[in-house]
């Protein structure tokens, strides 16, 4: 299955954020490609050094963790940039291995899939 997820919180909602980055690893775990896509306050999961001191608490895995993860399984981390830019954030600021896209971008990784998933 090739599943795209959107996850638009970060410190203001750890919680969701947390869930989104658990199930996208155990989706990639069970051999779906994954897409993410990082909107709203999401783009501050991959500034480098943010999510370092995320951790929702057992039986929840650190983010960081979570997000070295999906990138060592495979999966794509996409950011938006005019969601980035809205922060006043660049993308020299973002760890290595995600990728920018924008509105266009984002339809096409959800044209390209088989299911969604929104957090």
């Amino acid at each position: 299955m090739k599943l795209a997820a959107l996850v638009a919180y970060a410190k203001d909602n750890i919680d969701k954020a947390t869930v989104g980055f658990t199930l996208i690893s155990a989706a990639l775990e069970a051999g779906h490609k994954v897409r993410v896509a990082l909107a709203s306050e999401g783009v501050r999961l991959t500034v480098k050094g943010y999510s370092d001191d995320i951790d929702n608490g057992a039986p929840f895995k650190p983010l960081k963790q979570l997000i070295d993860e999906v990138l060592k399984k495979g999966g794509e981390i996409n950011v938006c940039t005019p969601c980035m830019k809205k922060r006043g954030l660049e993308e020299k600021e973002m760890i290595p291995g995600v990728r920018f896209i924008t509105g266009p971008d984002l339809i096409a990784i959800l044209d390209q899939t088989d299911k969604s998933l929104q957090l």
